[in-house]
């Protein structure tokens, strides 16, 4: 009987919101873009996350191979973090290997709010650059872009001829899993410092 109690509090001590968290990490490069872009009804769309870039202008798709090949590397470091955090969340069952469990989900478990801030803030210095560009160069157009998600129309005039053009932006589903799973890479660190 002490050992089916041993064996219990033994598998008390696995991180549970690491566990979740690792695994959301893992999955979110295949999960698609997270951000997505489209000006008129499809001249040019513009799917984006970490690890991926979806450029499409009237119909041609455009990519750059050297490009690929970051994002690749991107995409293996945040599947690297999602196995360490995993890996250090479920490690803490067996005593002995606590110290690297402690020392896996310490390293692991803030990166990923890190690339989704880091994400976020690239995206608003760029609308903001679009916003402003135009005015500050001179340009006899000017765009309002919503600030990362939302719809506008972009209006200019050719030659008496007023032409406006819908302007969409807005999250995926990929990025709110990207989000979550940064919460709960938080709060998994959080409990790492609680089960030691």
């Amino acid at each position: 009987m002490p050992e089916v109690t041993q064996e219990l509090t033994a598998w008390r001590r696995i991180n549970l919101p690491g566990v979740i968290a690792g695994l959301l990490t893992i999955a979110l490069p295949f999960l698609g873009t997270w951000w997505s872009f489209m000006l008129g009804t499809g001249a040019v769309v513009m799917a984006i996350s970490p690890f991926g870039v979806e450029v499409s202008i009237f119909g041609e798709a455009m990519s750059s191979p050297l490009f690929w090949w970051l994002l690749l590397g991107l995409k293996l470091g945040v599947l690297y973090l999602g196995m360490l955090l995993l890996t250090g969340s479920v490690l803490p069952v067996s005593n002995r290997r606590a110290a690297i469990a402690e020392l896996f989900v310490q390293f692991s478990a803030r990166k990923l709010l890190w690339l989704v801030v880091a994400f976020v803030a690239a995206l608003l210095i760029f609308i903001v650059l679009v916003n402003h560009l135009p005015g500050m160069l001179g340009l006899p157009f000017q765009l309002q872009l919503p600030y990362l998600m939302g719809s506008s129309s972009f209006s200019t005039g050719i030659e008496g001829v007023q032409l406006t053009i819908p302007i969409f932006m807005g999250f995926t589903r990929a990025f709110a899993i990207a989000v979550i799973a940064a919460v709960l890479g938080i709060a998994a660190w959080f409990y790492q410092r609680r089960l030691l």
